[in-house]
């Protein structure tokens, strides 16, 4: 059975770092964070905002699975922020085809710091600076060939075997005559620095038996290994990674891999568009074990401990009962046995008395049993050590005490009775109270809310997500710009000749755009939406006006050029011409909630739903959702941001069918705060 590979090998770094290296150059890191094993950087990159996944040991890659955030940072995280935050990544490389990435960092004029990770011998993050000297490390150690310790020169460990990449022909042949007596699949394994799959690979594609040795090998066995070598080394170099998951037979994942190997031919596998995407996939599902516990898993593990408990009392009861009932029988049989165990005593007494030792009195007793005397045959042996005797009762051994009277003894038995059974009673209430508490923990579990316990691939965000954005009553496409960034970009990037822009005559109002790309007739409704979307995110909503008035014209006529000697603020625009005004446009929003099925994302979990949010004016979003809080402006009563969305996201899990629950927890409260106007705010009706 082949066992499921859960790290990466140095081809699978090199693979993974080309990918990353197109798309991290020039991108900015925003945030760090820490979960469990997991370093995630959140990263500003030119395709939008990305996570991107450290595991310690394992691998590094860039996720679109939503991942747990903590509240509260470490003080490694801490003082990782303070260096990190902000910084411009300028390149992402591999070193020596080692399992070594090295993330380089922007330090102005000066020579780039560096951001190492080591994904292997447990792992471990480091930060140099200019002078490669450690600022900060996630472990601090000694080894044998180098040190890593705070404020010194870091040293690259040195790299085991030949390497990979520059081997020529006359390396890979000597090389292969310097052990004649191991298998030279093991071989090129430890002295080519490569995983032992890749090894075999060599071998299969060479045809060449991999449990050869050295000496055996001929000639053409070693140019047919060097060839092959050599393909899999281009096909890794200038081939194209596309990324694969190899499956089992049962269906389970066991490798990812950054290109077609032959050695799997035959086994069931997944393409994908690139590496990064295979090994997102393949690692989250792993991740999704650890990461998230499910909700009810303290109930379940409850439950499980109290049945253990009431198995044990259940057994302790039985056994309560049988000692009861074997003491009880004895206690009865001494006393209808009472005169001849009374003789037995005296005899044995008067014996001793007559200085006779006790063997002698056993071996007499015995003797005497043998002959079938009466009141002998009861009789079994003495125990001198203990001054007892040993008498059978229904094939039970059953010791008295000399010392004692045969009413003592009897009185004795009679006693372990009793107190096995007052713990019998005691033992019924207490079973009794665990069975009750199993029901209740029962009815707990039964109560609590389901939760999703996997982690969720989000589902990709159209073009126009990044603005504000609705759909019109009439199915027209309506955006605007969040910031004097993203006014800049609508205007530069989205604006076409058969749009409408809208705008007011205050400043801090998006520029708006509905886009019209057939050159439709604009309906009057939908033009009266696009004006109230604008009057809402507009200042007027924080100055807490009920309405305001909008204008809007053609593309034609807004403008990026300022009369001569003018200057013009980012974000920005000079408007020429006649402006049609829509008076008293209302400042008020629906934020609407969709869920939509995302399943094909995930191919083994069933339905997977998501929750989207929809926002804009009522008249369009409440014919697209059942659920929706409809908000105004309020100095008086309005909530902050924080504690709308807060309030927003409770109102949404509180009112959905049951079954839908789970998935409406995945909202985040930050995508509320992206739907909110500025300033304070009230919930004025719900769906």
């Amino acid at each position: 059975m082949i066992r499921t590979v859960k790290k990466f090998s140095n081809f699978d770094v090199y693979a993974i770092v080309k990918e990353l290296d197109l798309i991290l150059s020039n991108s900015s890191i925003s945030n760090v964070y820490e979960v469990e094993e997991l370093l995630v950087l959140k990263i500003n990159t030119s395709q939008g905002k990305k996570n991107l996944i450290v595991k310690e040991d394992s691998r590094i890659n860039l996720t679109e699975y939503d991942y747990p955030v903590p509240k509260y940072p470490s003080q490694y995280i801490m003082s990782l922020r303070k260096f990190l935050k902000n910084k411009r990544i300028l390149r992402v490389s591999q070193y020596n085809f080692d399992r070594i990435v090295i993330i380089e960092l922007s330090n102005g004029e000066a020579e780039p710091w560096k951001f190492i990770i080591e994904l292997f011998n447990k792992g471990n993050f480091l930060l140099l600076n200019e002078n490669n000297i450690v600022k900060i490390a996630k472990k601090y150690k000694r080894f044998k060939d180098r040190n890593v310790l705070a404020n010194k020169e870091y040293i690259f460990p040195k790299s085991r075997g030949i390497d990979f990449l520059n081997i020529n022909k006359d390396n890979f042949k000597e090389l292969l005559k310097l052990d004649t007596d191991v298998e030279v699949v093991r071989y090129l394994a430890r002295n080519v620095n490569i995983a032992g799959f890749y090894s075999e690979e060599i071998c299969y594609r060479a045809e060449v038996d991999k449990k050869l040795v050295g000496a055996d090998l001929s000639e053409d066995d070693v140019e047919k290994l060097y060839n092959s070598f050599k393909k899999l080394r281009n096909e890794l170099l200038f081939g194209k990674i596309d990324g694969k998951i190899i499956y089992d037979n049962n269906g389970n994942e066991i490798f990812v891999l950054p290109f077609e190997l032959k050695l799997f031919k035959d086994y069931k596998q997944k393409k994908f568009e690139s590496f990064n995407n295979a090994v997102d996939e393949f690692f989250s599902k792993l991740d999704s074990e650890k990461l998230i516990i499910p909700k009810d898993q303290k109930i379940l593990d409850q439950i499980k401990s109290q049945k253990k408990i009431l198995k044990n009392q259940q057994e302790y009861l039985e056994e309560l009962k049988i000692k009861k009932k074997k003491y009880y029988t004895y206690g009865d049989y001494i006393y209808s046995n009472f005169s001849t165990l009374d003789k037995l005593f005296a005899i044995i007494l008067n014996a001793k008395i007559k200085r006779y030792d006790w063997e002698k009195i056993n071996d007499e007793l015995q003797k005497a049993k043998m002959k079938s005397l009466e009141d002998i045959d009861i009789f079994e042996k003495l125990i001198p050590s203990t001054k007892q005797v040993l008498i059978k009762i229904n094939s039970d051994e059953v010791y008295l005490d000399l010392k004692k009277s045969i009413g003592e003894n009897a009185n004795l038995i009679y006693s372990k009775g009793k107190k096995a059974d007052k713990k019998i009673k005691g033992t019924i209430i207490a079973i009794e109270k665990t069975k009750a508490s199993i029901e209740n923990l029962k009815l707990e579990k039964e109560s609590m809310e389901a939760e999703v316990d996997f982690l969720i691939k989000k589902p990709k965000k159209k073009w126009y997500e990044k603005f504000r954005w609705f759909f019109s009553s009439d199915g027209f496409l309506v955006i605007g710009g969040r910031d004097a960034s993203s006014n800049e970009i609508l205007f530069k990037k989205y604006m076409d000749s058969n749009d409408l822009i809208f705008h007011t005559n205050f400043p801090g109002s998006p520029l708006t755009v509905i886009k019209n790309p057939e050159n439709k007739e604009i309906p009057e409704i939908t033009i009266n939406e696009a004006a109230n979307f604008v009057a809402s995110y507009s200042r007027a909503w924080k100055e807490n006006w009920g309405m305001a008035d909008v204008f809007y014209v053609n593309p034609s006529q807004v403008s990026k050029s300022p009369p001569s000697g003018e200057f013009l603020a980012k974000g920005s625009f000079i408007i020429s011409g006649k402006k049609k005004f829509i008076k008293n446009a209302k400042t008020e929003l629906a934020i609407g909630l969709n869920i939509i099925d995302i399943s094909p994302n995930i191919e083994d979990k069933g339905g997977i739903l998501y929750p989207k949010l929809i926002c804009g004016p009522l008249s369009a979003i409440h014919i697209q959702t059942n659920y929706y809080a409809l908000i105004i402006p309020s100095k008086s009563e309005g909530l902050t941001k924080g504690k709308l969305a807060q309030k927003i996201k409770s109102y949404f899990i509180n009112h959905v069918d049951n079954k839908l629950k789970k998935w409406i927890k995945l909202l985040t409260v930050d995508e509320i705060l992206l739907c909110l106007p500025s300033g304070l705010s009230t919930i004025k009706s719900r769906s």
